[in-house]
């Protein structure tokens, strides 16, 4: 059996936007802190990084995907694990979502934001 979980930080005024260096800062700490380093070296990291957002799995068996969508106004994040990994896929999820609000307290701090917890029924991930 697969668990998922899904959380949202969108701005709530639609002139409001995540500037860039927060998306930059957010995905570079990210990718530091809680990838899998390669063999070869500490600086090459297990993700898959794009322009707008960061993929990995962990050696506990979490799936962590966090993406700005919606023309820059919202941050998602996406969780799933399997059978036996929902207490660590839970305390990951809570430093994740520590982390990115702490990000967007020191980059963007006067952006009005709401945040949501997906339905897990609405879930594809």
């Amino acid at each position: 059996q697969t668990f998922h979980f899904g959380w949202c930080l969108q701005c709530s005024d639609p002139h409001q936007f995540f500037v860039p260096r927060f998306l930059h800062v957010l995905l570079l700490h990210l990718a530091y802190q809680y990838t899998i380093p390669s063999v070869e070296s500490q600086l090459h990291r297990r993700c898959t990084l794009w322009t707008s957002g960061i993929w990995w799995k962990d050696t506990r068996g979490v799936q962590s995907l966090v993406e700005l969508v919606d023309n820059s106004q919202c941050v998602l994040l996406l969780m799933s694990c399997y059978e036996g990994s929902e207490e660590n896929m839970l305390h990951l999820c809570k430093q994740l979502i520590s982390e990115i609000l702490t990000v967007q307290h020191q980059l963007c701090p006067s952006l009005k934001l709401q945040e949501f917890v997906i339905d897990r029924s609405c879930l594809r991930y």
